[in-house]
């Protein structure tokens, strides 16, 4: 009798899902966040799991994680003191960067952080040229006296990033090894974090993976220590934003690769929907109440990138592609300078949460706004774990966004939800639109415990027909951490000096060595591992790549030439045009390894009678106020179809169906709405 769980933490909720392996059985659970130390919240999560169910820590044989922690580490520039050992003419590569503006034509624009004070930023003598050859010494003199300097001004740990090391890591390791001899302190190696071109990009990837290191380490010991304390004896797995978990050294060792952790987890879960509902396309909206994260499933699989940013900074790690927007539940309502209405990015977090929570919150937010609207039940909001404040919540929607505007309560409400709507409409189309993707083609899959209360305006509002919304979308992602297979990626440049098909199996054999050692290090057998191969490729001359993905099967001539033939379709895809004659440059080889985790059947429940149990006055842009139709989701049996306007409830989430809609569950037990 065994069980397993996943466990996501988002900015506001915590969730938690039990997969009971015996019985089919799932369960899941909410409590809040607890920002000031996460692992709090993770613990009571899972407290509160085996309370409602009667578990006992020992039947616990699988747990997974998703984590905002590496994220909030950045988003909120709590980075350590660190040492930076770079060639001499580079210590101010940080603050250079590469040209790259948020906006193009304002000078005025803030630079992102340079993460280590330009005292702590040393030069050395020595250099790799762009063949990969040595012509210059390294200096160990030179590198000593740096070493010294940063030990004595009392940095935690000293990043090496020197050029054209993913050519050619010898001066990289020399200094590491001078590092170990002369001081305590930890180190890291840019070859070693990210063994791929460009200087600014790959000396930010390893500053930011350090930095994020160090926190992720102090959080999964506090976060092992307490799972210890329980009783539970199993390894702890890490969602990573690759779409896959890992071990917890693992998770230490590449740290920056869980900034995306939640979100990716959530699109893991989305993929699985659009298997089981046979759906060819489909992008997942996760809204929960910091933000909203948007993924997109094509063909069965996630798009995946290996380029990504974070507040301004670039973050090259292989990551689900997810674009985020600031607007969630919790996304805070204002008026700005100009008398115009706006929505986020401030939050009101999990503490103290938006005005209805009746935890001292002052400042109205889209869950206030749906509440003011009759959607959300004030009655039974989060099966009371929360004292509503709807009265006190209006007061401060008149005084603070309805009056300036010149609006009743419920007209300022609505407008507050069309523009968290917009915003998010706005990170579909960048995903559709601007790549090519006509979003008409797309089924839109919705969870988190906002999205599907806003769902049907927003896929409506891209013209698209069919919206899912799965079963607990509350605690989706939390679902998808049992879905995760086990995942890791390598790269490393290519050093041949043309496109050769022998050269590259060669680098490719060492490749996924290198990744099947990482498995057998955290104690799987190689012969499970699954490996897919991909070629970062351009046009010469062009200054940035695609990443093709090669035919499944192992290495051949011919599956090489396929790849090379795939990049030109992304390309006209992508851009509108291809150049097929024009000769190609290989950058970088990629391998990603997987062990599959087992699959959850769980089994469906949902009977009862389809009836309505009350009624609820809700407003809607196109009738206003009125009398709402409200349902038990539990009572829906398979088959049963619901026409709007109606209101869905379940544990932690509501689904608000628009006047001219439908909705049917189907033999997954999924809400498949018709628009």
């Amino acid at each position: 009798m065994t069980v397993r769980i996943g466990v996501d933490t988002g900015g506001t909720f915590t969730d938690v899902v039990l997969y009971d392996v015996e019985t089919n059985e799932i369960f899941t659970t909410k409590t809040p966040s607890t920002p000031s130390q996460f692992d709090d919240g993770v613990l009571n999560g899972i407290d509160k799991i085996f309370d409602e169910t009667g578990t006992t820590p020992t039947r616990v044989s699988f747990l997974s994680h998703g984590t905002t922690v590496g994220t909030n580490a950045v988003l909120e520039n709590e980075i350590p003191d660190l040492g930076l050992i770079t060639n001499d003419g580079l210590r101010d590569v940080l603050e250079i960067g590469d040209q790259t503006r948020p906006e193009l034509y304002n000078l005025q624009t803030d630079k992102p952080p340079a993460l280590v004070a330009r005292r702590h930023r040393l030069g050395v003598p020595g250099r790799i040229d762009a063949a990969g050859e040595v012509v210059d010494q390294l200096d160990e003199t030179a590198v000593r006296e740096a070493i010294a300097e940063l030990d004595d001004a009392g940095v935690d740990s000293i990043v090496v990033s020197l050029l054209f090391s993913y050519l050619n890591d010898a001066h990289e390791r020399r200094v590491g090894e001078l590092i170990d001899a002369e001081t305590d302190l930890d180190y890291a190696l840019s070859s070693a974090v990210y063994p791929e071109p460009r200087e600014y990009d790959r000396t930010v990837t390893t500053v930011l993976n350090e930095a994020v290191k160090m926190t992720i380490q102090e959080y999964l010991g506090r976060l092992d220590d307490g799972i210890s304390d329980r009783g539970i004896d199993v390894p702890l797995n890490v969602m990573h934003s690759g779409g896959g978990i890992f071990g917890t050294e693992q998770a230490s060792a590449f740290a920056l690769r869980t900034v995306l952790s939640g979100p990716a987890a959530g699109a893991v879960a989305c993929r699985e929907v659009t298997r089981t509902e046979r759906l060819e396309r489909a992008i997942g909206l996760d809204m929960g109440g910091t933000s909203a994260d948007v993924s997109i499933v094509e063909e069965g699989g996630l798009v995946r990138s290996t380029e990504g940013e974070i507040n301004d900074l670039p973050i090259n790690t292989p990551l689900v592609d997810i674009n985020t927007v600031g607007a969630g539940g919790g996304s805070i309502a204002w008026i700005d300078a100009g008398g115009g209405l706006r929505v986020g990015p401030q939050s009101a977090g999990a503490d103290p949460g938006p005005i209805c929570y009746g935890r001292g919150g002052t400042r109205p937010t889209v869950t206030d706004a749906n509440l003011v609207l009759g959607r959300i039940d004030p009655d039974a909001f989060l099966t009371g774990d929360m004292r509503p404040a709807i009265t006190e919540a209006k007061r401060l929607f008149e005084d603070q966004i309805a009056d300036p505007l010149g609006k009743s309560v419920s007209e300022a409400a609505m407008d507050v939800v069309k523009v968290a709507n917009a915003k998010m409409a706005r990170e579909l189309r960048r995903v559709t639109v601007e790549r090519g993707r006509d979003p008409g083609e797309f089924a839109l899959v919705a969870f988190g415990g906002a999205g599907p209360l806003q769902a049907a305006e927003i896929a409506r509002d891209m013209d698209m027909d069919t919206l899912v919304v799965p079963r607990s979308p509350g605690v989706f992602s939390a679902r998808g951490l049992l879905l995760a297979d086990i995942r890791m990626d390598e790269s490393r440049a290519y050093t041949g000096e043309t496109l050769d098909a022998t050269q590259v199996e060669r680098e490719f054999a060492t490749l996924v060595a290198r990744l099947t050692e990482r498995f057998e290090d955290q104690g799987l057998d190689a012969d499970e591992v699954s490996v897919a191969r991909q070629l970062d490729l351009r046009y010469e001359g062009q200054a940035y790549e695609l990443t093709v993905t090669m035919p499944d099967g192992e290495f051949s001539e011919d599956r090489f030439a396929e790849a090379l033939s795939r990049f030109h379709e992304q390309h006209e895809q992508l851009y509108g045009y291809d150049m097929p004659d024009e000769p190609l440059e290989l950058v970088t080889l990629r391998a990603a390894g997987t062990v599959e985790t087992p699959p959850i059947a769980d089994d469906l429940s949902t009977a009862g009678e389809p009836a309505a149990t009350r009624e609820r006055e809700a407003y809607f842009e196109e009738t206003g106020f009125v009398a709402t139709p409200v349902l038990d989701r539990r009572a829906i049996a398979v088959g049963d179809e619901i026409e709007g306007p109606a209101i869905i409830e379940e544990s932690g989430c509501t689904t608000l169906l628009p006047p001219n809609t439908t909705a049917e569950t189907t033999s997954e037990g999924n809400l498949r709405i018709d628009l």
